[in-house]
């Protein structure tokens, strides 16, 4: 009986301990508020205009629940995970195509003194290194980077990625890292045919990037190469992407400055599939070049897409709970593939926004952001300019936990 107590005891000390050394975190946010947003694209007499009026889901974040947690095993390092979730919060459904942890699922290894090196899927660099430079981030949608004027490469999400990022160096920090597959399928038919599809596909994203008191400087480089064969046809293609942001804080106002180039598809299925493709607002004028080539891709979609996207913008401080955010969004773009002869694009966007915290957990906000695009052809006899207007006015309140 004795021996059995002292058994029950040593276990619970030994389970005490163990909890003592792990620390698992629920945490979490949710987002929503009223609001207004039109996109309408005109083409001569023929258009397309689609409105939501009432609760927007999701503005100055994405919702999201998550569970993150660390070991420590000793001698500074300790091993670490994340799942993170997001949802819809006006209707309760997952998002990122229904994923169960769609926007991260890591796990991995960090030091104090050799850096982070972490696996699954996760965010590139440039997420890490350039979106906190912009005024509204990857937030509050057309607004914000990835929505707006640069499309994804200033922040995307890599399946079967492996990272790396080393600790601070007095300000200085560097990433890489790299993601693919290398799949392959062979078949034969009745007839002694042979047959074969393979995917090859693979991205590498690396960044530097510099915070230190006022300043915050940061480059980042993302390589998608496709390589796709199969009966349905062949694919090759290679998209750069690299971004150069900077702020500087003043107190009473901190700038912010930033500008990129995409040379390559940003769009076609295989892109599009690996998280890679997004053009922001460029997308809705590009459905107006789907029937220039005889496959049906669009000019952003094809190897010969070319965009230099730029970002000017301020927050200043109001009282101690306030900050009022402002920015400007612009950039080029064209195709120099035979088909697209001629084509060039060019958007701005105007974002005005204000943030005021409740508490530490608590925020309201307010947005108003105006974008306009056109698309000119050189033989405008036949293709008349399109235009985009695109506004977004809203309210709303976000809670984290």
């Amino acid at each position: 009986m004795k021996k059995t107590l002292l058994a029950a005891a040593l276990v619970t000390g030994f389970a005490g301990v163990a909890h003592a050394e792990t620390s698992v975190t629920l945490y979490g946010l949710v987002d929503a508020g009223i609001g207004y947003q039109q996109t309408k694209v005109t083409q001569g007499d023929a258009f397309t205009k689609t409105r939501d009026i009432g609760l927007i889901n999701g503005v100055k974040n994405g919702n999201r629940w998550g569970l993150k947690g660390t070991e420590d095993l000793g001698n500074g390092t300790s091993a670490i995970f994340q799942l993170e979730s997001g949802f819809d919060l006006g209707n309760g459904r997952s998002s990122q195509g229904g994923r169960l942890f769609g926007r991260k699922a890591i796990v991995g290894l960090t030091g104090d003194n050799w850096g982070t090196l972490t696996l699954g899927r996760q965010y590139n660099v440039a997420d890490d290194f350039i979106s906190p430079i912009d005024p509204f981030g990857t937030s509050f949608f057309q607004a914000g980077v990835t929505d707006g004027a640069f499309g994804a490469s200033p922040s995307a999400r890599m399946d079967n990625s492996i990272k790396y990022m080393t600790p601070d160096f007095a300000g200085f920090k560097a990433a890489v890292g790299y993601a693919g597959k290398n799949t392959k399928t062979t078949s034969e038919d009745m007839f002694g045919n042979d047959f074969e599809e393979r995917d090859t596909s693979n991205w590498i994203t690396a960044g530097l990037a510099y915070y230190n008191g006022p300043i915050s400087v940061a480059a980042s480089y993302d390589r998608f190469r496709t390589d796709v064969r199969g009966t349905d046809g062949d694919f090759k293609g290679t998209t750069h992407m690299w971004n150069l942001f900077g702020a500087y804080d003043f107190d009473v106002v901190k700038l912010h400055l930033g500008y990129g180039q995409i040379r390559g598809s940003v769009a076609n299925d295989v892109v599009a599939e690996a998280g890679v493709g997004s053009v922001g607002l460029n997308g809705a004028l590009a459905e107006f070049t789907d029937g220039m080539r005889t496959d049906g891709l669009n000019y952003t979609q094809t190897n010969g897409y070319r965009q230099q996207s730029w970002m000017a913008g301020l927050t200043a401080p109001v009282g101690d709970d306030g900050k009022v955010l402002f920015s400007y969004q612009g950039n080029t773009s064209k195709n120099t593939g035979d088909a697209f002869d001629g084509v060039k694009g060019n958007l701005h966007i105007f974002s005005l926004g204000y943030v005021h915290n409740l508490s530490k957990r608590t925020s309201l906000y307010a947005i108003a952001s105006y974008g306009s695009g056109k698309l000119k052809f050189d033989d405008s006899d036949v293709n008349e300019k399109v235009k985009l207007k695109s506004t977004l006015v809203g309210v709303g309140m976000q809670h984290r936990f």
